[in-house]
């Protein structure tokens, strides 16, 4: 039985995501702040590309339900996309907590936020790296 783990899921529509997943009941499954990855393989060496798969900015909950017949496998990740993926989330969180919390905030916090945003390499389509 899934009880609320960190899957790498392929839905049947093609996409591949990486979310913490957890049941809920007998044909759907929650996934708790997915993100599209794809892997991108240019010559010898592959990059790891990682999006947010929904509009956080528009939502109040990074959380939704999938019908099981909507995915076609999911399989446990290696630690260490695990770890990217828990440290991709929590910068996100926290560049989006800076920036609600911008116009309180002194300048030395505003700039620990900033330096934050920065570490994030941001493409304009959506994508992070």
């Amino acid at each position: 039985m899934l009880e609320h783990k960190t899957q790498v899921i392929k839905l049947q529509n093609g996409e591949d995501l990486i979310a913490n997943v957890s049941i809920d009941g007998l044909n759907h499954y929650i996934l708790d702040q997915p993100m599209a990855f794809s892997v991108d393989f240019r010559g010898v060496d592959a990059g790891l590309v990682m999006r947010q798969w929904l509009p956080i900015q528009l939502i109040k909950n990074n959380q939704l339900q999938v019908h099981t017949k909507d995915i076609l496998t999911m399989a446990e990740p290696n630690e260490e996309f695990v770890d990217y993926y828990v440290y991709t989330v929590e910068k996100i969180k926290n560049v989006l907590s800076a920036k609600e919390l911008a116009k309180e905030m002194t300048d030395e916090e505003l700039q620990l936020a900033i330096n934050d945003f920065q570490d994030i390499q941001y493409d304009g389509t959506g994508v992070l790296h």
